[in-house]
């Protein structure tokens, strides 16, 4: 008979593994703004003293606006918090001063976390988002200017300018041309971040004028290209649809350019001055005498 095998036998059942497992990583905590370690004891003492309500609220809102602003908070905000602690645990607590400190700090907490906030917003220091607020102005005008016209063509009628201009087509023009500036700031957008940071009312103001200057503009050109004063461009036939596209076509690019607009006031100023007299040129020399005699060399 042949001899039994002496090898060992494998085992199939698996083996336990000896490497240590590694515990499942959590997520870091919240660590609050650091204080100075004098403020850290004195407050730490603080919190075991018996306090009556208002100091307690107070506290306990500083301590949520620590813990949430840590990664937020820029350095001068980080000494105003350290200031308001300050004065809430002075003997005497200043609690005026640490309410006015801690409203502050609440909003620009707010204004940090939730920046599309509408009173973030209005605080902004971005020249593009100033420029939008005051673009959304000019829009919210140009809303109401809608809404105007369309109560007026329902209790007026056929409401016409001298008899001739329908309102309508006003309205349409003067929409086109707040479209045209509209499109115009939107493409310029960058260009705002380049401005000075110290002037955020002028910034508004821009976003809010030019909307209602490439209005004025469109309105210009529609009077211009119905009276034929400068007949550059004959327009197509009145009460067309064809007539209706081109004044709009040309209301957005006024509103658009600028210096579109500005080149055919110039061309319009030529056309109605004197022959050879400049309008813009020096007034000429006054050579009358006191009592009215032409003086005499």
């Amino acid at each position: 008979m042949p001899a039994a095998s002496t090898e060992p036998v494998a085992s199939t059942e698996p083996t336990a593994s000896t490497e240590p497992t590694v515990p499942a990583s959590e997520p870091p905590a919240h660590e609050p703004v650091s204080l100075e370690p004098s403020l850290e004891e004195r407050l730490r003492e603080f919190v075991t003293r018996p306090l009556d309500a208002e100091l307690q609220q107070e506290l306990a809102q500083l301590l949520h606006v620590r813990v949430e602003g840590a990664s937020v908070l820029e350095p001068p905000a980080r000494e105003c918090l350290q200031l308001a602690l300050h004065a809430l645990l002075a003997d005497k607590p200043n609690l005026r001063l640490v309410r006015g400190l801690r409203k502050r700090l609440e909003s620009q907490l707010a204004d940090q976390l939730h920046p599309l906030r509408l009173s973030a917003i209005l605080r902004t220091d971005s020249p593009s988002l100033q420029v939008m607020l005051g673009l959304t102005g000019a829009l919210l005008l140009s809303m109401l200017l809608v809404l105007g016209s369309e109560l007026l063509r329902l209790h007026g009628g056929g409401f016409k300018l001298f008899g001739h201009l329908e309102l309508h087509l006003m309205v349409s023009v003067v929409l086109a041309g707040i479209l045209g500036s509209t499109t115009s700031i939107l493409v310029r957008i960058r260009d705002f971040e380049q401005a000075d940071p110290s002037e955020p009312t002028s910034r508004v103001m821009v976003g809010f004028s030019k909307p209602l200057v490439g209005a004025a503009f469109a309105l210009f050109g529609l009077l211009l290209f119905r009276s034929q004063v400068l007949p550059i461009i004959q327009p197509p036939a009145v009460g067309t649809l064809e007539e209706s596209c081109f004044f709009l076509a040309v209301s957005f690019v006024l509103g658009f350019s600028e210096r579109l607009a500005q080149d055919l006031i110039s061309q319009v100023e030529e056309r109605l001055e004197p022959e050879g007299k400049d309008i813009h040129g020096p007034p000429a020399p006054d050579v009358s005498t006191g009592s009215g005699e032409s003086s005499k060399g």
